[in-house]
């Protein structure tokens, strides 16, 4: 069986080291336009900040996927796919056969058509690629703006606050990390990220970015500008499904797939940033660990183990800051009780979301103590409420109540 994986993210990568497990027999192969092996995109502000190089920031060595009988081809983009054919066609030209094709592109930067986003030192990163580009552009420079403080913005703006400039981020909502946080906690990491000399405006809406050649400055639609000599553009991603056009494979924001991972035509899978179940495409690494455990199984011809979504959790680090946030951050229902703990003086911030005594929802900031287990809680939908507000303590025993 010749197995072809578009695509060396997590999602591509784990999906293939998967398929050897399961199937040593098989014919694996990763195509990517990548030009380097798999990295770890936490990463990527060390790589702006010029703590880390290319090579630091890898998963594996290139030895590796030879030793696990797996062939990749970088820099490599396909064009077209056809699941008639169960065949392929590279920018090249060339074909490519394949019996069981797993698409795992993952996702594109979404940069909005703000005016001035074309000119110089206007960047999304989204790639290592990218980082290098900005770190190279920020050479001797003093000014940085970062449009968007979700996670991808909040982890570009430390990367150049390491390297040396005054940052600015510009999130457009009311709070930091909207989707993750809630407002008090919010207003907490907001506080110990400006600490450490990192400026953040919310409720700031970006009117045009200024600049002949190069850019100069943001201008807000409340009549603020500020001076920058880069621009990040973080305003979210797109899952990268344009070479599957005319291919027949069902799409909506991302490839539509089942239980399986499987798509609406025979033997094509997809999984990670490019997926879409149930209406939803998470973006995030744990949901594509897992669907990529899934069309694995599934691709070997194990189909005992349909896909099971994954509660959604998030986790930020910004110069020793841990965030942590797992499926509901506020009550959105009768019946349902929250439990907060802060300390803003020791940069911690503990709350818990309980729905009928079963845990929905944790935010967890300035600490790593029990984020794992009530990951794990939340999964396994237990029901924790009689321990109340112990819940959000530092000393309470996660180990004790997952037995």
């Amino acid at each position: 069986m010749r197995v072809v994986i578009i695509g060396n993210g997590v999602a591509g990568v784990t999906t293939a080291r998967r398929i050897r497990e399961l199937d040593d027999s098989a014919d694996v192969q990763i195509i990517t336009s990548e030009p380097s092996h798999f990295y770890f995109r936490p990463k990527l502000p060390e790589l702006i900040a010029g703590e880390l190089e290319i090579a630091d920031v890898l998963a594996f060595p290139a030895d590796w996927y030879a030793s696990k009988g797996i062939d990749v081809q970088l820099s490599t983009t396909v064009a077209s796919v056809d699941p008639a054919s169960h065949s392929l066609t590279l920018d090249t030209g060339e074909n490519v056969e394949w019996d069981k094709l797993v698409v795992a592109s993952g996702a594109d930067a979404f940069v909005p058509p703000i005016p001035g986003v074309d000119l110089g030192g206007v960047f999304s990163v989204r790639s290592a690629g990218d980082a290098l580009a900005l770190r190279e552009w920020v050479q001797g420079r003093k000014d940085a703006v970062v449009i968007g403080g979700g996670l991808l913005g909040l982890e570009s703006a430390r990367g150049l606050c390491h390297a040396g400039l005054d940052v600015t981020v510009l999130e457009f909502a009311d709070w930091l990390l909207p989707r993750q946080l809630d407002e008090q906690g919010a207003a907490l990491l907001q506080r110990a990220v400006e600490k450490i000399g990192i400026t953040i405006l919310t409720s700031a809406q970006t009117e045009t970015i200024q600049g002949e050649g190069s850019v100069t400055g943001v201008s807000l639609k409340d009549g603020r500008t500020i001076p920058a000599e880069a621009v990040v553009v973080s305003t979210g991603i797109r899952s990268a499904i344009s070479f599957l056009e005319g291919s027949g494979i069902a799409t909506d924001r991302a490839v539509i797939v089942d239980e399986g991972m499987r798509t609406s035509v025979p033997d094509v899978y997809a999984v990670g940033d490019v997926a879409e179940f149930q209406g939803i495409s998470w973006g995030i690494v744990p949901v594509a660990i897992a669907q990529a455990d899934v069309a694995a199984r599934f691709v070997t011809g194990d189909e005992s183990k349909p896909y099971v979504p994954v509660p959604p959790s998030n986790t930020l680090k910004i110069t020793g800051i841990h965030v942590f946030s797992v499926g509901e951050s506020a009550c959105g229902q009768e019946g349902c009780v929250e439990y907060v703990h802060s300390d803003e003086s020791a940069g911690l911030y503990r709350k818990v979301v309980l729905e009928d005594g079963v845990l929905v929802g944790a935010i967890v900031i300035g600490s790593r103590t029990g984020v794992r287990e009530l990951g794990t809680m939340i999964g396994r939908g237990l029901d924790v409420g009689h321990h109340g507000d112990a819940l959000v303590t530092e000393t309470f025993d996660f180990k004790a109540a997952l037995r």
